[in-house]
């Protein structure tokens, strides 16, 4: 579905037929982000024109400032929501046939492959999204998973404009489960670079650039607002599994730590702002994340009192501490961004 953006209504980009405008040189810019910190980086490179007039798909509910693709993720393994993925996007490119470069954090799944062999896309690009980019086993095949290629051909088939617009022939898709899923790939010849902010993303990769992001400091009160990083809950569910009694005595462990850490907070004359993992922020149920806002404000309402972007990388604001429940590439950026010193890393579970 394609979104007016957060700066206003654009009503000729609201309806289904909406298409952006490709800016005139040789290839279009798609830039799919779905998180603080690869919405950052894009965000710079518009600023600094590698990155021009940009088609933007937005997952896990991430937004843009300007007309913008909103799905739900790039769709991992699951043929029906990679197609609803590339659906979102070719419904929005230009009618005539612009090559296309495409800036995503990892080819590693159903949609990257899609993407490399798609006829249309000339040059994939990667934007660093938190410690998987800094895993140097992931420039090579991992974690391959079959799929029905005659179930994803029908549904590729059934959307010929789809097809066309990418340049995909059924016999490439018949073949797709030969095709080996490599998250950063290098040796594609459509291989145009990767991204970072952190000096050990990407790995033993060629064409890396290291985009430098600014501290946004501006908190009004910084004094009193100390940022909780919460775990990411839906992965440990389903690694421990539903109604298993190791996921609710994480559970009840977790909301324990956090009347201790609201305690603590508030005898340093502060209050605690809760920050959920993207995937939770965009998947668990809204009464569900509301017991969490008794020991603290939502990150969405604190950004909006403070009038700041809630999209940003949070370790870019000024916080008086940041607190960071298991391992997290939270941690990562608080320490690149503000220093170790304003980190408190806790590990419950």
């Amino acid at each position: 579905m394609v979104q007016p953006g957060r700066g206003g209504h654009h009503p000729a980009l609201a309806s289904s037929g909406a298409r952006f405008r490709p800016r005139h040189c040789s290839s279009m810019d798609i830039v799919y982000l779905h998180s603080p910190i690869t919405y950052s980086i894009a965000r710079q490179l518009q600023r600094e024109g590698e990155v021009r007039a940009p088609l933007v798909v937005c997952g896990r509910g991430m937004q843009w400032e300007g007309p913008y693709v909103s799905v739900i993720d790039d769709g991992i393994w699951d043929p029906a929501r990679t197609v609803a993925f590339l659906e979102g996007m070719v419904t929005a490119l230009p009618a005539t046939f612009t090559p296309l470069r495409i800036f995503v954090p990892h080819t590693g799944f159903l949609l990257g492959k899609l993407l490399k062999l798609a006829a249309a896309v000339q040059t994939v690009c990667y934007l660093e999204e938190g410690n998987t980019s800094c895993n140097p086993q992931l420039a090579a095949p991992a974690q391959n998973a079959a799929v029905d290629a005659t179930a994803l051909l029908h549904m590729l088939q059934a959307r010929p404009m789809l097809m066309q617009r990418l340049g995909l022939t059924p016999q490439a898709i018949l073949q797709i489960n030969a095709m080996a899923p490599i998250w950063f790939d290098a040796r594609s010849p459509k291989y145009g670079g990767a991204y970072r902010v952190s000096p050990q993303a990407f790995p033993g990769l060629p064409g890396v650039r290291t985009v430098s992001l600014e501290p946004q400091g501006g908190l009004r009160e910084t004094e009193r607002h100390w940022l909780c990083f919460l775990p990411n809950i839906i992965n440990m569910v389903a690694r421990c599994g539903q109604h298993s009694e190791e996921a609710q005595r994480n559970l009840h462990g977790l909301m324990s730590s956090l009347r201790t850490m609201q305690a603590l907070v508030a005898s340093q004359h502060a209050r605690l702002v809760m920050k959920f993992h993207p995937i939770d922020e965009a998947n668990l149920n809204p009464q569900f994340k509301q017991q969490f806002y008794g020991f603290g404000l939502s990150y969405a309402s604190f950004a909006a009192q403070q009038a700041i972007d809630a999209q940003l990388e949070p370790a870019l604001f000024d916080f008086t501490r940041f607190i960071v429940i298991n391992e997290s590439a939270a941690s990562r950026y608080v320490e690149l961004f503000q220093g170790l010193d304003f980190l408190i890393s806790l590990n419950l579970f």
